[in-house]
Parts: C-alpha cells; sequence; structure tokens
C-alpha cells in the first residue's frame, strides 16, 4: 500500500479519526530512507545513522502519515534505571539487551488529536514486543525513554503508566568519550515483562540513593553535634535530634543533585549550603572551606563555582520550579528590583563605577536585577541577572571577558531590558499563577518597560515625586491660527499636566486613615490618597490609571502607580501597597544571614553559581520557617486584618475585641485562622547553627583539650617520678 504526506491539519479527538491508529514498519525497507528524512525534517533532535538494534515505524491513519516512532538498544549506563531494577553488575550485563529505548518519537506539527501520543506509545509496545523478538530473537523486558522538560511536559508517558526515575546527568556520547551538553533529560521507563517484575521488583525507593549518600555525608563529619538540641526549647527538634535536621536538609537537596556534574560535586555544594547555614562570619568560598574542609579544600572550592562543568542553569530552573509549587497563587505579585554590591578593584565581572542603591552613589560596583514573589504563602527570590555595562561589550575589555568566562554571544542589554525579559519567561511558564508586578521607582518612571509587561497582569510601580500626570483626561486642540509666522500643526492640551507631589498639600483630596495589615510589630497604619489620573506620554495624554500616595510614619511620601479597572474599590488598589516590600526583606535576608553578598568570585559562573547557592539556602530556611508555623488559638493584643481596612473600622473592632464581642467585618478577625510564621530567618539560623559547630573550631577546641591533656600527664608523670624515686631512696637508705 502507498502511504502520503498532507500537511492539512488533523484536529479533535481520538474518537473522531475517520481510520483506526496502525503502525507500520519500515526498518530494512525501501521506506527506511524516507522515514530517516522525515525525522531529520520534523524532529528537534534530527536523526543520523545508528549502530546496533533497531526498530522504525511509521504511524498511520488510512493511507496517510502523521508521525514516527522508533526503539534501539539501550544505554549502556544509567544509574537511575539499574537502582530501580535492582541487579547487579554481571546481571545488567547479561540482561541489558532485553531493555529498549524509545529514542525517537514524531507527532507530525499539523497534527493535533487528544489522546494520540499516549495511544500510539500503547499500540507501539505490543507490536515492539512481537516485532523484536521475532527480528532479533530477544524479548523485551523494559523499555526506557528520555524526556526534554524544556520542551515537553511527558504528559503522554505518563498517561500511559511509564515510570518517572529522574533526570540524566547531561552528558551525551561523542565518539568515545562523553561531552556535557548542559540539557538534562527526564527518564521514563515502562516493564512490559512480568517474569522480569516478578523476579527483580523494581522499587523507585531506591531512587533515593541521593537522600540517603547527603544524609550520610551530613552524620559522617564532625560539624554535626547532636547533643546540643537538649538545649533547644523545640519539642520537634529535640524530639528527632539530629536525624530531623539531617533528613529535612537532604529532601531539600536531593532533587538539585542531577544537575551536578561529577560524583564529588556533591560534597561541595553540601558544603557551600553549610556554609551559608552556619554561623561563619564570611560565607565566601575559602572561608568556608577552610572552616568545613581545611586547606585543601580551597581550590576544590573554587573550581567548583568557576570552572567545574555541571548544569547551574537547569538548577536554577528547578529551584524556580520548586519556588512556584510553594508560593505561587492567583492573587500573588512579582516583585522587582536592583541589587547592587559594592567591590574593590577593576577585574570582576560587571565591575565598573555606577550607581549603587546599597550605597545611594556612584561607586565600584557589580549591579544586577532580580526578580522575587509574595504572596498569602510566603515570598522569596525566582530570578536573577547581573547587568553588564556597555564598556564591558569594548574591544579594551575582550582580555577581561575571556578571564571571566562571559559567554561569547552575550549582548548588552539595559537593567529594564533584562526585567522585562525576566518577568516573561516566569510568566510563560507552566506552572505561573499571579495578578501583580511590583517594581521600584527605576522601573516604574520607563513607560516603555510598563508597557512591555505581560498584558493579563495588575503593575504597582513606584514612580519618583516629580512625575508628571494630568488631573483628569485633557481635551486635544490645534491652536487657531494669529495670522503671523507659520500655521500651528502639533496640537496641545487644554491644560498643563502636574506633578505627583502637587497632590500631597491638595486639601480638596483628604487623606485616609487605614491599617494595611498586622506587621510584626502590631497593626501598620498608614494615610493615602487614591486619585484617578491619565498619564502624560511625550507631553500629551497617555491611559488612565490610579495614583497611590501613601505616607509613611515618619512623613515620608512613597508614590506609585496601579493599571487596575477604574471601577476598583480603595482596598483593591491598596492590597498591593505591602507586598513590594518583600524582595527587600529577601535582600536583607540573604545579605544579612547567608552571605549573598560576601563573595570573592570574579567571573561570570562564580556570581551566578553564588547567587543560585544562596538561594537554595534560602528557600530552606523558609521551608523550615514553614514547618515551625502556629496556628493561634486564642486573640491576640489586636485583632487580624486580611486586607486593608478603615482605621475606624479597625479601632471598632479592637474595641469589640476588648469587650469580648463578635467581629462581623469581613475582613477583620479576631485571629487569623491559618499558621502564622512566627520564626524569623535569624531565629531559624539560630535555632540550627549550633548544628554546625565548625571544624576550625573543633580542632582548636581538641587542641586546647589535648594541651591540657598533655599538661596533666606531664605534671602526673613527674610527680608519680618524683614520689617513686624518693620511695626509692627511701628504701635503699632503710636497707642499708
Amino acid at each position: 500500500m502507498t502511504y502520503r504526506l498532507d500537511t492539512t491539519p488533523i484536529e479533535g479527538k481520538l474518537k473522531e479519526l475517520m481510520e483506526p491508529i496502525r503502525l507500520h514498519k519500515v526498518d530494512e525497507t525501501k521506506m527506511e530512507s524516507y522515514w530517516d528524512n522525515l525525522v531529520n525534517k520534523y524532529h528537534y533532535l534530527g536523526y543520523n545513522w545508528q549502530y546496533g538494534g533497531r526498530v522504525k515505524y511509521l504511524i498511520i491513519t488510512g493511507d496517510r502519515i502523521i508521525g514516527a516512532i522508533s526503539f534501539c538498544s539501550a544505554v549502556y549506563h544509567l544509574g537511575p534505571r539499574d537502582r530501580y531494577i535492582g541487579w547487579d553488575e554481571k546481571t545488567r550485563f547479561s540482561l541489558l539487551p532485553h531493555i529498549i529505548c524509545n529514542n525517537r518519537f514524531l507527532l507530525l506539527p499539523f497534527v493535533k488529536v487528544r489522546n494520540l501520543a499516549s495511544h500510539v506509545l500503547s499500540i507501539s509496545l505490543k507490536q515492539l514486543a512481537r516485532d523484536w523478538k521475532k527480528q532479533y530473537e530477544i524479548e523485551p523486558f523494559m523499555i526506557e525513554t528520555f524526556v526534554d522538560r524544556g520542551k515537553f511536559k511527558g504528559t503522554s508517558y505518563q498517561a500511559s503508566n511509564w515510570v518517572c526515575l529522574g533526570k540524566t546527568q547531561g552528558y551525551g556520547k561523542h565518539g568515545e568519550s562523553f561531552v556535557y551538553h548542559g540539557s538534562p533529560k527526564d527518564i521514563y521507563v515502562r516493564i512490559v515483562n512480568r517474569r522480569f517484575a516478578s523476579q527483580f521488583r523494581p522499587d523507585i525507593k531506591r531512587l533515593d540513593a541521593e537522600r540517603e549518600e547527603i544524609i550520610t555525608m551530613i552524620n559522617g563529619v564532625p560539624e554535626w553535634v547532636p547533643s546540643i538540641l537538649d538545649r533547644m526549647g523545640l519539642p520537634k527538634v529535640v524530639a528527632n535530634g539530629l536525624e530531623w535536621l539531617s533528613e529535612s536538609l537532604a529532601d531539600h537537596l536531593k532533587r538539585y543533585v542531577p544537575f551536578l556534574g561529577r560524583k564529588e560535586h556533591l560534597g561541595h555544594l553540601l558544603t557551600l549550603i553549610k556554609g551559608r547555614l552556619s554561623d561563619v562570619k564570611r560565607k565566601s568560598n575559602e572561608p568556608v572551606a577552610l572552616t568545613f574542609n581545611g586547606v585543601d579544600g580551597v581550590r576544590t572550592l573554587a573550581n567548583f563555582m568557576r570552572k567545574d562543568i555541571w548544569d547551574d542553569t537547569g538548577m536554577l530552573k528547578e529551584y524556580q520550579r520548586e519556588v512556584g509549587e510553594i508560593l505561587f497563587e492567583r492573587e500573588g505579585m512579582i516583585t522587582a528590583d536592583g541589587c547592587d554590591i559594592p567591590k574593590k578593584g577593576k577585574n570582576s565581572v560587571g565591575v565598573q563605577r555606577q550607581y549603587c542603591g546599597n550605597l545611594g552613589k556612584v561607586e565600584n560596583c557589580q549591579a544586577s536585577v532580580m526578580v522575587g514573589y509574595a504572596g498569602k504563602n510566603g515570598y522569596g527570590l525566582l530570578d536573577y541577572e547581573l547587568y553588564m555595562p556597555e564598556t564591558w561589550f569594548n574591544e579594551s575589555h575582550a582580555a577581561l571577558r575571556k578571564q571571566n568566562l562571559v559567554p561569547d554571544g552575550l549582548e548588552f542589554k539595559t537593567k529594564n531590558q533584562l526585567l522585562s525579559e525576566m518577568i516573561q519567561n516566569i510568566v510563560q511558564s507552566e506552572q505561573f499563577q499571579g495578578k501583580y508586578v511590583g517594581v521600584d521607582s527605576s522601573f516604574g518612571k520607563d513607560k516603555d518597560f510598563l508597557d512591555s509587561l505581560p498584558k493579563n497582569l495588575i503593575y504597582f510601580a513606584d514612580i519618583p515625586n516629580n512625575t508628571l500626570v494630568f488631573r483628569e483626561r485633557p481635551i486635544h486642540f490645534i491652536p487657531a491660527y494669529s495670522g503671523k509666522g507659520r500655521k500651528p500643526t502639533r496640537p496641545k492640551t487644554e491644560f498643563l499636566p502636574i506633578h505627583v507631589k502637587s497632590f500631597v498639600d491638595d486639601d480638596e483630596i483628604p487623606w485616609n486613615n487605614v491599617v494595611l495589615g498586622i506587621g510584626a510589630k502590631g497593626p501598620i497604619v498608614a494615610r493615602d490618597k487614591i486619585i484617578r489620573v491619565t498619564e502624560v506620554r511625550d507631553d500629551f495624554s497617555g491611559q488612565d490609571v490610579w495614583l497611590y500616595i501613601r505616607k509613611l510614619e515618619d512623613n515620608s511620601i512613597k508614590y506609585a502607580l496601579c493599571n487596575e479597572p477604574a471601577d476598583s474599590a480603595p482596598e483593591i488598589i491598596r492590597k498591593p501597597a505591602l507586598m513590594r516590600w518583600s524582595i527587600e526583606q529577601c535582600f536583607n535576608e540573604c545579605k544579612d544571614h547567608l552571605g549573598m553578598d560576601q563573595y570573592e568570585v570574579r567571573s561570570w559562573p562564580g556570581w551566578r553559581r553564588h547567587i543560585l547557592i544562596t538561594l537554595i539556602a534560602h528557600l530552606f530556611v523558609n521551608k523550615l520557617r514553614q514547618q515551625f508555623s502556629v496556628r493561634p488559638r486564642s486573640p491576640g493584643a489586636t485583632p487580624f486584618v486580611e486586607q486593608p481596612v478603615s482605621l475606624d473600622d479597625f479601632l471598632d473592632a479592637a474595641k469589640k475585641l476588648d469587650n469580648n464581642e463578635d467581629i462581623v467585618h469581613p475582613f477583620i478577625k479576631a485571629f487569623p485562622d491559618k499558621p502564622q510564621q512566627l520564626l524569623t530567618i535569624g531565629l531559624v539560623l539560630k535555632l540550627i547553627s549550633p548544628f554546625l559547630t565548625k571544624v576550625g573550631e573543633l580542632l582548636s577546641e581538641i587542641d586546647y583539650y589535648l594541651k591540657n591533656y598533655a599538661d596533666a600527664f606531664t605534671s602526673h608523670s613527674k610527680s608519680t617520678l618524683k614520689s617513686l624515686r624518693d620511695s626509692r631512696e627511701e628504701s635503699v637508705v632503710n636497707t642499708g
């Protein structure tokens, strides 16, 4: 039968297809070259000739070709697969031919049929079992495949009951050696032989080897001292001791292990994470290495951060996925700000004299842009980019770029461009949820930046006090010709715009007294004004937005623009006002407690890896904060506010609380009904840092005790010898 390739789209459901799905075997036939060309053209990996066993099928409906699928001999070494099966080296060598790899699966791009992929997988395994045994006289026991998570979700394999074993290390065979390609893939397997399953009983629990290895490494070093737990006041910690902390850290780190390169990299990662969580005074690489690994560990840790091959990009994406799983919710906010760190010298990547927000003046520094997220589930940092000044792309910096391993294809981008791209990437991720974007005035004053933001998000953008707006939408007109000179052609507005600071002293717009929320020191009381204005674009009117003005306790004034709809209630405009602070909180926590600004790395990869490891440590501490959350059982000193309310309503509720009366306000409660994170980052670190007694200090203490023992031994020995001598001399005298 002759088959045809038709690019007419096919859409709908599987049952709506006119003809059933069939597989036509083409390997070792005249059609094999057609299959090769088809896959090479439409599959993202293309196709090159391969050696070893292979079976290839065209996917057919009627006389029309709609895809292709192939199978080949299995990968020789695959750690997660081998641990899942549980076989030894000798058994693996003898039975590996029974493991088959699904190396290509293609549905043509103009075929969009629901459940088609999982259906093809189902019928292909049945047909493969017959064809592979007939062709090679080997019965398939298990099928494996690799899914690029950056391009596919693996949904069809999951729907067909394949088991995901984790990720590859990101290496590929190139000639006789393996080359790191930086794209770890998800590993899926499907057992197709009952005898094999009964004999080996594959178990997904065997894949927790990384977790057990981390626990072993934690428990096997002298920095962890479980006896100190007896002094802690938290029953959960005292009850479970070192086991609790080591298991918590192992559970946290195990999802990042597949992105490491060599086996010893796990030890380096664990050393750096422990350094972040400990009370080492300076948490750059060298002090951490000296503390936990001794002098010999300094160079290896430096190489790990600068030039060792491991997938920090993939690890960052995995970190982002985990943060999203924990934090994303419908009312959340993407937060963004610049993070500048003063640096001495001129050789660190991206350093130059520029405005340093940390110092509030022009100074030698590295500037970066960071993106966070805040919502009812907590807050954290999501992404970061180092700002590379335009001068760094000049020929005068060519040697420094090479020295600092700056990627060859890197192009100059402004901070606002970097931030816009990061936000777009986050919003386009499959798991994103959120409503707001909050930025500081360096981004908020840039109209092009605000225009670039995703249209489905509401922005709450800080602006300078000299920002111009129209009090209301003006009429544009061309002035009448006076009869002299050139005729007017440029339109004018009927009135001039004003600075936003003009509204502060405008008595016609009164201040509102409100309670925005409950903070660490009690109710957050503010005075604000909410005004509908028209923004200014090139001296003309732009879109209508909300101007939010807030007077702080120190009488300083903050200004922000918000593009909530015109009919939005005041409490809706106020809601994002408190969410923007979270990114500053992240900066403070990561700098003050986790050493984000304490680094001695100069290179591009070194900087990125330092920030990444800091964020992974920060996420771990935030997880512990959640573990130690407490659900209040009785009212506190003030009512609890779920969203901004008027000060009068809050005071009325407080009076009812004092009188033991019910509070009937929809946004005010006697106490929160959800667990509250009472421990700060600093307190959590105080809790766990006793486990991290440093080797350096421990050796000093041991040295002190050894010296005391030696002194005691010497003193006691001399005394004993003197006593023995005296006794002997006395005996001689008596004998004589």
